[in-house]
């Protein structure tokens, strides 16, 4: 029995220290690796946002005699011209002492900024609001028109004359400025706290994930001969999956035409912009 319980022993030691040897000799592969990209752990989550599609029919405008549009000798006179850091802008700065809230306004191909002041000059004057339209170097916008530098001096410019509230900066793009505008907010260029466009949009493939995504709201006319409420749609799920809380508000009986309704609609892009903040 004592032979029996003597081989017993060694036979287990024996076994113990194959298990010990195997476990020292393993390659170092074979325990837990780290991740390919270690700065894949920490990348901010990107959720989607909410999505929201409307009819306006309240805000169908009426169908004008002719459709040929110039701004107003008004608009000429009282807004100011400027160039700064290589662009050329225009500026409405209703009078005042508080810190103004501020909309850029980009617009459509083949037309300048004076045509954006016209439709929003009435919010400017009633609501306190600076108003800030650039010309767009070319025809229309190219990607590398607005930066941050050339925001930065717009609006640094501005605040020389009146004071401005710099947390309430906005964005609205008519037509190919609407395409533009969508872009830089989705790529987070400029210190936009929302964006409005009218009758335009980027392709859907254009859109990528974004930290701190801003709001954006698309009025498009179902009637609207350029772009249609099929990739308006598209357009929207993009920016909604890229983090985006989207609303896209369909104006029946509306073509592309912006020089009717633009008034209006500043309003109510206005009254959006002014509600964002309220909690209800």
């Amino acid at each position: 029995m004592r032979v029996l319980r003597v081989v017993l022993i060694g036979i287990v030691g024996g076994a113990l220290a194959l298990v010990v040897a195997a476990l020292l000799m393993a390659p170092r592969s074979e325990q837990a690796a780290p991740t390919s990209n270690p700065t894949a752990a920490t990348a901010p989550e990107i959720l989607p946002g909410t999505l929201l599609e409307r009819r306006r029919g309240f805000l169908t405008p009426a169908v004008p005699d002719k459709f040929d549009y110039t701004p107003s000798a008004e608009i000429a006179r009282q807004s100011t011209g400027y160039q700064s850091d290589g662009l050329s802008w225009h500026a409405l700065v209703p009078p005042g002492d508080a810190p103004a809230p501020v909309v850029v306004l980009l617009h459509g191909a083949n037309r300048d900024g004076l045509s954006m002041l016209d439709m929003w000059q009435r919010v400017g004057r009633t609501r306190s609001v600076v108003l800030i339209a650039p010309d767009a170097p070319g025809k229309t916008w190219a990607a590398q028109d607005i930066t941050a530098p050339r925001i930065a001096a717009m609006l640094d410019t501005v605040a020389a004359t009146r004071p401005i509230d710099r947390a309430h900066v906005y964005l609205f793009g008519h037509s190919a400025g609407a395409r533009y505008a969508a872009f830089l907010v989705n790529r987070g260029i400029g210190p936009w706290r929302a964006a409005a466009l009218h009758g335009g949009y980027g392709p859907a493939d254009q859109y990528r994930p974004a930290p701190g995504a801003r709001p954006l709201r698309l009025y498009l006319g179902e009637r609207d001969h350029i772009f249609s409420v099929e990739g308006a749609q598209a357009a929207a799920a993009a920016l909604v999956a890229a983090g985006h809380d989207m609303e896209l508000h369909l104006i029946p009986d509306h073509t592309h035409w912006f020089y009717e309704i633009g008034p209006n609609l500043a309003a109510d892009a206005w009254g959006w912009f002014d509600r964002l903040d309220d909690p209800s």
